[in-house]
């Protein structure tokens, strides 16, 4: 059993570096829907903490210890800062 699955992954190591490389056009491919993903992401994720923050009362963001004009800067910048 063993030395059937050595075989098969020599086998997938020799597939995989038979084919030929895209350089890097094939990169740039992968990576321009990534990034595109990773900021739409990001969009989506600052609106949904500016949505939450707004929905808050007053009371209960002086509890957390900002102001209602703070939320731009917190959301923007972080908690930390």
């Amino acid at each position: 059993m063993s030395q059937l699955i050595s075989r098969r992954s020599d086998s997938f190591q020799l597939q995989a570096q038979s084919e030929p490389s895209l350089g890097w056009a094939g990169a740039l491919l992968v990576a321009v829907p990534r990034a595109l993903w990773r900021a739409a992401q990001r969009a989506w994720n600052t609106h949904s903490e500016r949505r939450l923050l707004q929905e808050l009362s007053d009371h209960h963001l002086r509890d957390i210890g900002i102001s209602r004009e703070q939320i731009p800067h917190v959301i923007r910048k972080g908690w930390d800062v």
